[in-house]
């Protein structure tokens, strides 16, 4: 009976034991890193409007946070500086005196924002034992370029300081360089998010990448979506669009692109407008040279509605006033060609483009009385209205029975930030040369450039000082609707639509700008400037147009205007606009 007890008992505790999880068993089961509630925040890194903010936490339980410009981050025996705010080290991350060691961090957060991206830093009461983190899988380096290999698997994430990261084989997490480049080969796998706050990240198309792509190289946040790129991408965008010469228009554009590829880009926009009765259209193709460089070559046929007024008001911004408040600010005739082009973006913030443009024109009557929400009994001007009838009735002749071909070239050089123009100090500039002689399959003889130039001043946090100078000028002869216009939105807000004509013209329009603490509103100061001739010079200098007025701000698009023109025409009553998106 003794025996029967004693085998029982060693047989119940050999089951017990066999029950039991080793340290090999845990071991075997152990997958992936997952986040447990004992890890706490250690820093965070945020790339937000060209400025790389670093916030640690405080005392009371909030954040610390100093910041300064990515771009002027600078490099001193492998030592990174931002200014006198922080730097960081082969060691860690010293922020005002305190020192946060590379080896302490335990896991790594990526956040997407809107306008920003923020990468968060996490430690754990273990994550200075070396053991524990080779267990994690994580791969860390300051200066030491990390390469996975083909067959190479990593369990963790991948972070780099200033190293450069190649990835040809598998990743499960985040591959993260503050400052240097990442390549992801064509045949890796990353099963998390790709970001560079400052350095460039190449990955081949076929590579397979679960996250996204983030990059901030030259202030602008890039995001790509890759998991889908070997396959090709078709996109199908509905638009709608109304006037007062087409109408009501029901337009759609069906677009192939493959961002990760030298495939051509191919589109096609068809619809039909009511009033004129006209089907739109346009077919067209580019193809990429280079990348790098955005190196590219395009064409495109075409039968659209033109305007020579698109340099002071966008479509989008037009429509909303031709549908609420029987207001159409722009003139229009038909334009039935095609193009050719060639464009490089040599810098992120300078591209080009010139090619050849031949144009059959049509003109079309605008239709007075078409439907506004807001508009009562008042209808819409005629096309052309603000000309002399003598000059529009040859103007009207000149669109109906001419062709134009043209070799055109166009500059653009743009600092700021898309999102937030007031935010800091920047440059927008643009210049378009036309240059139409008969030898270009053209019934006209001339040369047009209009060069537009505008300084964003920050003074402080809270008010700027915006600059806007325009030169448009000619030789030759100008048909009507390549002529000049100034009065109105976007160009002297003191006068009417415009009110002036010419073959040149210079402008300046300045604003002193107040952003109220703590809210969207914004007051300005304004004072525009400005002159217009018909011929090779500007003679008369009480031909200056001044006007002064005050603008509010709701954000940044929002805005109203009161300007009253400050010469002695009879009509000086102030001029009220609304405009709904910052135009330049």
């Amino acid at each position: 009976m003794k025996k029967y007890y004693l085998s029982s008992l060693i047989l119940s505790v050999l089951i017990i034991a066999l029950s039991l999880p080793t340290a090999h068993a845990q071991e075997t089961d152990y997958k992936d890193y997952q986040f447990t509630s004992s890890k706490t925040e250690y820093f965070k890194i945020t790339l937000q409007r060209g400025y790389l903010k670093i916030s640690v936490p405080d005392e009371e339980g909030g954040y610390t946070t100093v910041r300064h410009l990515a771009k002027d981050i600078t490099r001193q025996d492998n030592v990174f500086y931002g200014g006198e705010l922080f730097y960081f080290d082969e060691v860690g991350l010293n922020v005002d005196g305190v020192l946060y060691p590379y080896k302490n961090i335990y896991d790594i957060g990526v956040n997407d924002r809107e306008k920003s991206i923020e990468l968060i830093f996490y430690t754990k009461e273990s994550a200075d034992s070396k053991t524990s983190r080779t267990r994690r899988g994580n791969v860390l380096s300051f200066t030491d370029k990390v390469t996975i290999k083909k067959d190479d698997f990593v369990r963790g994430m991948i972070f780099a300081i200033k190293g450069d990261i190649d990835v040809y084989g598998e990743v499960n997490r985040d591959v993260i360089s503050l400052f240097g480049d990442i390549y992801i080969a064509p045949d890796a796998v990353v099963r998390g998010d790709i970001v560079s706050l400052s350095g460039r990240v190449k990955a081949g198309r076929s590579a397979s990448v679960y996250g996204e792509i983030f990059t901030g190289k030259d202030k602008e946040i890039v995001r790509r979506r890759r998991f889908y790129s070997r396959d090709t991408e078709f996109a199908f965008t509905p638009w709608f669009s109304y006037d007062r010469v087409d109408g009501a228009g029901f337009y759609g554009t069906l677009k192939y692109e493959d961002l990760d590829s030298l495939l051509p880009t191919v589109w096609f926009t068809g619809g039909y407008a009511l009033e004129s009765e006209r089907w739109r259209y346009e077919v067209g193709f580019e193809q990429t040279l280079w990348r790098n460089k955005s190196l590219g070559l395009g064409g495109s046929a075409y039968r659209k509605l033109a305007s020579g007024d698109d340099w002071y008001m966008s479509d989008e911004e037009n429509l909303f006033f031709v549908l609420a408040v029987t207001e159409d600010f722009k003139d229009y005739y038909e334009a039935e060609g095609a193009n050719i082009y060639a464009k490089v973006k040599p810098l992120k913030n300078l591209s080009f483009e010139g090619g050849y443009r031949y144009e059959e024109t049509k003109w079309i009557r605008a239709h007075q009385n078409i439907w506004s929400l807001f508009g009562g009994d008042k209808i819409f001007p005629k096309n052309y209205s603000t000309v002399d009838d003598a000059y529009r009735e040859i103007g009207i002749r000149e669109i109906d029975s001419t062709t134009n071909g043209v070799l055109y070239a166009h500059v653009d050089f743009d600092t700021r930030d898309p999102d937030e123009p007031f935010d800091r100090s920047a440059w927008a500039v643009s210049a378009d040369f036309e240059w139409s002689q008969p030898d270009l399959e053209s019934d006209f003889d001339y040369r047009r450039y209009l060069v537009k130039a505008r300084r964003y001043q920050e003074i402080n946090r809270h008010s700027m000082i915006l600059l806007t100078g325009v030169y448009g000028g000619s030789d030759g002869y100008l048909p009507m609707y390549k002529r000049f216009f100034i009065g109105g939105p976007g160009t002297l807000e003191g006068y009417d639509r415009k009110e002036y004509m010419g073959s040149r013209f210079w402008m300046l329009n300045s604003e002193y700008r107040f952003t109220f603490p703590g809210s969207d509103l914004s007051f300005s100061l304004l004072y525009d400037v400005g002159q217009i001739a018909n011929g090779t010079a500007f003679e008369d200098t009480d031909d200056v147009k001044h006007s002064l007025g005050i603008a509010f701000y709701l954000e940044n698009d929002f805005r109203v205007s009161f300007s009253k023109r400050l010469d002695t025409a009879e009509n000086k009553d102030p001029k009220i606009y609304a405009r709904l998106t910052h135009h330049f």
